[in-house]
């Protein structure tokens, strides 16, 4: 059974560079560890090119602030902030066996919105799909490959499924063995 939690809130918004203001005085406030740690990037997500930043939660397995927005003018995107104003876009659930986890959904008849997985361009190894906002009661849930935050980064987490190969590299090389 692949582990899966509650890993973040992601907030669509127009201007990014505000959202980390505003929010960086919410969380300097509210919570003050998730003010010290952001992580930004960016990338081609099912074709809408997006910038986003991440207040991260200090435990690995803690829940995060997100905030993304579209990174260039005239997208899907700018129709739907347009029309709804800024909003909750998903809440995220981040597995050790994103692959697996999917099929699990699938199987149990929930509805997977993407027929085949998405991610984006600039992380190949970052894998998400979601449940449709219908069965959520208002906003999508993002199924997600669980990653690791490092510095202001996401890098693939050695202990995931999909990358065995990674941990036991680690394991040889800091530990002289398996």
């Amino acid at each position: 059974m692949p582990n899966v939690h509650i890993d973040h809130i992601s907030f669509c918004v127009w201007d990014l560079d505000k959202a980390i203001a505003d929010w960086q005085d919410i969380l300097s406030v509210l919570s003050p560890e998730h003010a010290e740690r952001l992580t930004t990037g960016g990338g081609d997500g099912d074709g809408v090119p997006m910038i986003w930043a991440t207040f991260q939660h200090p435990d690995p397995t803690g829940c995060s602030i997100q905030l993304w927005a579209p990174a260039v003018p005239d997208t899907w995107v700018h129709k739907v902030l347009a029309k709804r104003g800024e909003f909750v876009h998903h809440i995220a659930f981040l597995s050790d066996d994103f692959g697996h986890t999917v099929e699990q959904c699938r199987e149990a008849g929930l509805p997977v919105v993407l027929d085949e997985n998405s991610g984006p361009d600039t992380m190949p190894w970052l894998g998400w799909n979601f449940i449709a906002e219908s069965k959520v009661h208002g906003t999508l849930i993002e199924l997600a490959t669980r990653y690791q935050a490092i510095g202001d980064k996401w890098y693939p987490h050695p202990g995931n499924a999909e990358n065995k190969h990674l941990l036991e590299s680690m394991r040889t090389e800091y530990h002289g063995s398996h």
